[in-house]
Formats: structure tokens, C-alpha cells, sequence
């Protein structure tokens, strides 16, 4: 009688893809994949002179390897998912912003409200560019800072669901509350109170960007999104950069508070609509980061998980490592080599 191969069953199906698929769904872990697989299988076949041997299962070839790819492409696919999600729900918040603005415009009052930043210093249009420039500044800084991130996907996720939170909040405030336009000279600067919901359009396209416009929309006022956008920008800045690179806060408050005082300036904001707008945000911010930092089983018993976005957001962090990310650089291409050597070397400089 032939002996049977060692690498087959009676029913000529090849343990090894056993063996292996086996190790592949019995590992809990993100990170790494354990084999224990000396005593736990034990195969009985026949060898060529007859007699039977026990074979252990660490006499077989296991391919680690392609269980490790296997997981690292599922993990990278969830992980997609939940940033597309979370695009999703700030694209929802931004349409629902601009939307609300086509409308309010035709229903606000026209005559300003005294505010002491008015009183005190006259209102300057050119500012108003000064503060588009400072936050589309703010924000380069801030995607170059996530896209050479090692964990670009969970900051960038987490920047678009702060983002979503702030919008959908924002849109709240102004759909219940309709104050005046701030600007003095306001014939000048805002559109005619007519049915001008096809602006809707041109809002959606320069995404709030105005400044380019001879007459703009008006009474999006209370929060400041410029606000929100360049603080959250600040906060990333702070939060996801390696610990020696402080040299950027030196860059980055500047813009962000400069661009603040610009909006205020410019007669385009209140100054209670970048206050509360900067100090929401920086609540939120920080909330956050100090609830989802914590370990999974301690999040829903902390007082902070009583928010209202909490559960909101708790299925995008339910894959996150425990702690803190380590704020490790990493270049996001497959090629040139040279530049993966390059911020690597940049990287393990700056820890």
C-alpha cells in the first residue's frame, strides 16, 4: 500500500491551507499574528513503510507571512471605511452650512450690532482676505502634518469628524438665531435680500472662500467657521507633530490668531462669533482626544461619555490602538525609496 504524503489528508485536501487558515482567524491581535500551533495539532499519517507516526504541526511549513499581508489589507479596508464615513457626515454638515446661508441672507436684519472691536477700530475689508489667506495657510500645514503621519488615516478621520461635529453644531446656531450683518458698509458688500438660493452653488464650489467676490452672502455669523477651521488646523498642528518639531508653533499660532483678529477686523465677524467659535472648538478638540486615549473598557464609564457626540463617534475609534498615537512621520507613496529613507531618518530625529 503507498503511503499517503505528508502534507495530505485522506481526503487529499492540503493541511498546510488548514494550518494556516486556522492561524489566520484565531489571532485576535491588530498588530501582530501568534502562532501557537506546536501542541495544539496533532496529525496521524502514514509513512511509505506502513507504520503509523504522529506528526506535530510544527514539522509543517507555515506561511506568516501571507496571514500578515491578509490582516494588514482587512484592518486598512476598515479603517477606509470609517474615513469615507466620516468625509461623509462633514460633507453633510458643510451642505447643510451653505444652505442655510442662501437662506438667512434673505431674512436677516441689515442694521449691524455694536460691538466694542467696532467701536474701538474701524472696519478694514482688506482683512478679510488676510483671514482667507491665514486659514488656507493653517490648513496646508495642518494635511501636510496628517499626510506624512504613520497613522494618517486615523488623524485624518478624527480632523473630519471634529470638523462634521463642529459644522453640524454650527448649522444648528444658525437655523434657531438670525443676527444682523456685521459689516458697516454693508450695501457694498452683501447681495440684494432677494431669492438667491441658486448662490447655494457658488457657495458649495469655493467652499466659503469669499473673498475673491465683489458682494457676497451675508448673516453666517454665529460661529465663525473661519474660526473653527483655523483652530482645529492650530490643534492638529499640536497634537500630531513630533515632539521636537516646536519650531512649528511658532509658525502656526501666529496664523491662527492673526487670522482670528483679521475676521474681526475685517467687519466680516462679530467678536463673540470667534470667541465662542475658538473656545467651543477647543473644548471639543480636547474632550475628544482625552476620552478616545483612554482604554476601550474605560470609555464608557467616563464622565465625558455622557457628550452628545460620544456615541457618535465611538464606532470610528472602536479599532484604535489604547493611548496616545506616536506621533511617527512617514512618507504616504510606495516610491522613490530615497524619500522613505529620507523622512525616516527626519522622523527618528525629531522623537
Amino acid at each position: 500500500m503507498g503511503g499517503h504524503r505528508r502534507d495530505q489528508s485522506d481526503s487529499e485536501v492540503p493541511l498546510r491551507q488548514c494550518i494556516e487558515f486556522q492561524q489566520c482567524i484565531s489571532s485576535n491581535s491588530q498588530d501582530q499574528i501568534g502562532f501557537h500551533t506546536e501542541t495544539s495539532i496533532n496529525i496521524v499519517g502514514s509513512v511509505p513503510n506502513g507504520t503509523i507516526n504522529s506528526i506535530s504541526s510544527s514539522d509543517l511549513p507555515i506561511y506568516r507571512n501571507d496571514c500578515i499581508i491578509y490582516r494588514q489589507q482587512k484592518i486598512w479596508q476598515k479603517e477606509a471605511l470609517k474615513t469615507c464615513a466620516a468625509f461623509f457626515c462633514l460633507l453633510i454638515s458643510a451642505f447643510l452650512n451653505f444652505f442655510l446661508l442662501t437662506v438667512i441672507h434673505d431674512i436677516v436684519p441689515r442694521e449691524p450690532l455694536p460691538d466694542l472691536v467696532f467701536m474701538l477700530i474701524p472696519q478694514q475689508r482688506w482683512a478679510w482676505v488676510v483671514g482667507d489667506i491665514f486659514s488656507t495657510l493653517n490648513a496646508v500645514l495642518g494635511f501636510t502634518c496628517v499626510l506624512l503621519h504613520k497613522k494618517r488615516l486615523i488623524v485624518f478621520r478624527r480632523v473630519l469628524l471634529l470638523g462634521g461635529i463642529m459644522y453640524g453644531l454650527r448649522a444648528v446656531v444658525l437655523g434657531v438665531t438670525f443676527l444682523p450683518s456685521s459689516f458697516q458698509n454693508r450695501d457694498e458688500i452683501c447681495l440684494p435680500q432677494v431669492n438667491r438660493t441658486a448662490m447655494f452653488v457658488t457657495y458649495v464650489v469655493t467652499l466659503g472662500l469669499t473673498s475673491g467676490q465683489n458682494k457676497i452672502l451675508c448673516g453666517d455669523l454665529m460661529f465663525s467657521g473661519h474660526t473653527v477651521v483655523l483652530t482645529i488646523m492650530y490643534f492638529t498642528l499640536l497634537q500630531y507633530t513630533p515632539r521636537r518639531l516646536v519650531y512649528l508653533r511658532y509658525i502656526a499660532a501666529p496664523l491662527t490668531y492673526m487670522g482670528i483678529a483679521a475676521l474681526v477686523i475685517s467687519g466680516g465677524h462679530y467678536t463673540m462669533d470667534v470667541l465662542i467659535a475658538y473656545w467651543l472648538t477647543s473644548h471639543i478638540f480636547y474632550a475628544y482626544h482625552q476620552v478616545f486615549e483612554m482604554p476601550r473598557l474605560e470609555r464608557m464609564k467616563a464622565p465625558l461619555s455622557h457628550l452628545w457626540w460620544f456615541w457618535l463617534c465611538y464606532w470610528f475609534e472602536s479599532d484604535v490602538p489604547d493611548g496616545a498615537l506616536r506621533n511617527e512621520w512617514d512618507w504616504p507613496l510606495p516610491g522613490p525609496i530615497c524619500l522613505h529613507h529620507f523622512i525616516q531618518r527626519i522622523s527618528d530625529k525629531l522623537q
